[in-house]
């Protein structure tokens, strides 16, 4: 009987976490979900008051941030950005750990910065893999969040 008791609350919590999976089809996150790329990097970069990363050094660092995901197909990206020098990318990952599903590096509009919304494409996604966001964030820029759909 307990076998089985267990075998119950396995099955339950199976289901449980495979509807919360697939419930949330929109998500937003801040900036402050971005890291440096690099480890040497990682002092450039600092959290402003509003969760968006803002890079201080003096040229371009590359950041990123990995978001993983449950809802296999496509799924529309958008990063905002304040700049007019910067330039944000995504891709997927999958089963055997590589760059699956690469998206066309999408540019700030130059000029005076300001902020933007970058169209980073729709990338496909199979299950239970992450999508990745790389962005080259110019010195003074900000990434203030990114959307999944």
């Amino acid at each position: 009987m307990k076998g089985f008791q267990t075998l119950a609350k396995v099955c339950a919590f199976g289901v449980v976490a495979l509807s919360a999976g697939t419930a949330a089809a929109w998500q937003y996150y801040p900036g402050a979900a971005f890291k440096a790329a690099y480890a040497s990097d990682a002092s450039c970069f600092n959290v402003s008051s509003y969760s968006g990363l803002v890079n201080n050094c003096s040229t371009t660092r590359l950041a990123i941030a990995t978001v993983p995901m449950w809802t296999v197909g496509y799924h529309p990206t958008t990063v905002q950005i304040y700049g007019n020098n910067s330039w944000c990318e995504t891709t997927t990952v999958n089963g055997v750990g590589n760059g699956a599903h690469l998206g066309a590096t999408t540019y700030t509009v130059a000029g005076p910065m300001a902020w933007q919304t970058l169209n980073t494409g729709d990338r496909y996604v199979w299950e239970d893999f992450a999508l990745v966001f790389r962005c080259g964030l110019q010195s003074g820029g900000m990434i203030g969040g990114f959307t999944i759909d």
